[in-house]
């Protein structure tokens, strides 16, 4: 089988996640719950993951480093925990519905108006785009880094510092951007970054953080939190704050040592990724029979579609004669295709890791050669 879609999650995982996971399985207790060994083994383990995730986004203090269940849980922890009646937030088109459809709760509990940002005619958006955008009752700007349609990253500059000027607070998603993307949280001035573990982390699904810098958030979910039993409400202070219930040991060991693997690889993952990216790219560029949509071979995230074929069709073939892994459709990401004009189509998107090869990427193309041959 070969698995190219890994902007949904990384299929392989590098072998020092394996062994956390394994580890804490073994180890496995409640962090901050007992007063006991492995209950403190535990916690001493979460509190060194929060420590290595500040340094890593550089984050003021680890205490600011919540963990969540995912990255749309920590999305919309931020958009339900700050709005603001009758505010307004700007987004871009690359926005996925984790962020789209809390919105538009919004839009009918609090009176909120949302304004888009569509990319330029290169695909591209800026922070002067961004800027341009926002009016005197905005209160959040949200920004998904990297398009997981497109791959089209944002660069943010020092856009938080901008918006801070203007009492405005910044949110990013950095589902698609993490472990592609060195991701600095004081240079950018973002209030919130959005991580998820299992995409360019490589941890294992069901794991995500929200990391917050100068700005407060009320909970969304409410329950135990190890500390002050006796309160009838949420701790007022962070992690406790907004981590409700028994938290996620493994998948938190498991984020710890993908980190710990993106740290140390970086500038090589990213050399490969590019390298199989451009491969793609070039050959999708040269056929006549389909359009490209994609242009940037960082990300690793490429979409295209046949002009004469249905995507679909065309995907569940690679997957079933070839046992190629790509994903049609909408990619839960409705703004940009509706500016791309596919909503009605869908693409076919190949979203490229680090432990994918030469060789697969020659195979997909030959198997899209043999496809649009059989066709015609």
């Amino acid at each position: 089988m070969i698995y190219l879609d890994n902007s949904s999650t990384t299929r392989k995982k590098p072998f020092c996640v394996l062994n956390a996971v394994l580890k804490a399985t073994w180890h496995s207790a409640n962090p901050t719950r007992s007063s006991h060994t492995p209950s403190l083994n535990a916690a001493l383990k979460v509190y060194n993951t929060r420590e290595h995730l500040k340094s890593f986004f550089n984050a003021p203090k680890s205490a600011n480093v919540v963990f969540t269940y995912n990255c749309t849980e920590a999305i919309n922890t931020v958009i339900f925990g700050t709005a603001k009646k009758g505010g307004n937030v700007v987004i871009t088109a690359f926005e996925h519905n984790a962020t789209f459809r809390p919105l538009n709760k919004l839009i009918k509990t609090h009176n909120i108006t949302i304004t888009i940002v569509n990319p330029n005619s290169l695909g591209e958006i800026t922070s002067d785009d961004i800027l341009n955008k926002i009016n005197d009752k905005t209160y959040l700007v949200i920004v998904n880094q990297t398009s997981n349609v497109t791959g089209s990253t944002v660069k943010l500059n020092n856009l938080g510092h901008k918006l801070k000027q203007k009492n405005i607070m910044l949110m990013v998603d950095t589902a698609q951007s993490a472990g592609h993307e060195k991701i600095d949280m004081q240079s950018i001035g973002a209030n919130f970054l959005c991580i998820a573990g299992h995409k360019g982390l490589f941890a294992t699904q069901g794991i995500g953080a929200l990391i917050l810098n100068d700005a407060n958030v009320e909970p969304l979910k409410f329950g135990g939190s190890g500390s002050n039993s006796l309160l009838t409400t949420m701790p007022e202070y962070y992690p406790e704050k907004l981590e409700a219930g028994t938290i996620n040991t493994i998948g938190i060991s498991a984020l710890d040592a993908g980190v710990g693997y993106v740290e140390k690889h970086l500038d090589k993952i990213n050399s490969k990724v590019e390298k199989l990216s451009n491969i793609l790219i070039n050959y999708l560029k040269q056929n006549k029979n389909i359009t490209l949509y994609s242009s940037n071979p960082h990300s690793g995230v490429i979409s295209f579609k046949f002009n004469n074929l249905d995507n679909n069709e065309v995907c569940n073939t690679l997957n079933e004669k070839y046992k190629i892994c790509v994903r049609p459709g909408l990619h839960c990401a409705p703004l940009i295709h509706k500016f791309l004009k596919t909503e009605k189509t869908g693409l076919i998107r190949v979203s490229i890791s680090y432990f994918n090869n030469f060789c697969e990427i020659k195979k997909l193309i030959k198997a899209l050669n043999k496809i649009e041959k059989n066709h015609n």
